[in-house]
């Protein structure tokens, strides 16, 4: 999977599972100050991001610089895919 379909996935995710946000979802928004009501919400992402792409997410990588925004979060999704295939 590319950076793009892992951010369309992930767009369709976010605002399936988080709806109306009055916030419009883009590759620059920022998930953790705009976009996500909880931290239940960041569990959900990541239980997704395990089960849908195969990543082993630890603790320390629930962080601002990965979940920044949609930009951020496929680029460790596609990280730790090379990490995985490599």
């Amino acid at each position: 999977m590319n950076k793009t379909e892992i951010i369309d996935d992930l767009k369709v995710f976010l605002e399936r599972e988080f709806q109306n946000q009055g916030v419009d979802l883009t590759v620059t928004t920022d998930l953790l100050g705009e976009w996500f009501v909880d931290s239940l919400g960041i569990i959900e992402t990541v239980l997704y991001l395990e089960k849908n792409f195969g990543v082993d997410i630890k603790r320390a990588d629930i962080n601002g610089d990965n979940f920044q925004n949609l930009d951020t979060l496929s680029d460790f999704v596609v990280k730790r895919l090379d990490q995985s295939s490599g």
